[in-house]
Formats: structure tokens, sequence, C-alpha cells
């Protein structure tokens, strides 16, 4: 009687670890997945800029694009030429 209490409490433990590692697997790939949705949707809004959008950079400058490169940018600012990284323009402002 007490080898089978004991075999059914280890079974219960090993049923309990094993659902931690499923949950813990889940919230991994849902983490990695949004992950993966956000640097997608990054890259085709800096594949989308085109010469004269209007940008802000992480940094907080608003000027308009001049000239685009595939890695660099140069923006146009109260008269100010600023040559940038692409990756530093965090969102397009509406011209509005």
């Amino acid at each position: 009687m007490l080898i089978a209490q004991s075999s059914g409490e280890a079974a219960s433990g090993a049923f309990n670890l094993l659902f931690i590692i499923v949950i813990f697997g889940g919230l991994f790939l849902f983490m990695s997945l949004r992950q993966r949705r956000r640097l997608r949707e990054r890259n085709d809004f800096l594949s989308t800029l085109a010469v004269g959008d209007i940008v802000r950079t992480y940094g907080g400058v608003l000027g308009s694009i001049e000239q685009l490169d595939e890695e660099e940018v140069v923006l146009v600012s109260e008269e100010t030429r600023l040559r940038l990284v692409k990756a530093a323009i965090a969102a397009r402002v509406d011209s509005e």
C-alpha cells in the first residue's frame, strides 16, 4: 500500500513538471512569433520610405527625406542637413 502511494505521487510530480515545461515553451513560442512580426513590420516600414516623406527620428528630430540610400538617409530640417542611418527613423509624420 505504501509503494502504490509513492508511485502515484511520483507520476503526479512528473506531470506537474511536464505541465510547467509546456507552459514556458508556449510562452517562449508566443513571444518569439510576436517579435518576428514586429521585426517584419519594421522592415516593411523602412522599405516604403521615399524622398519627400516627413519623418521623426528616435532622437526626436523632425525632417523631410532629401536623399535615400540602402542604409543611409539625408534629412533636411529647417535648412540643416543630417546624414543618418536608416534604422534611426522611428515613424512617418502626417504632413497635415
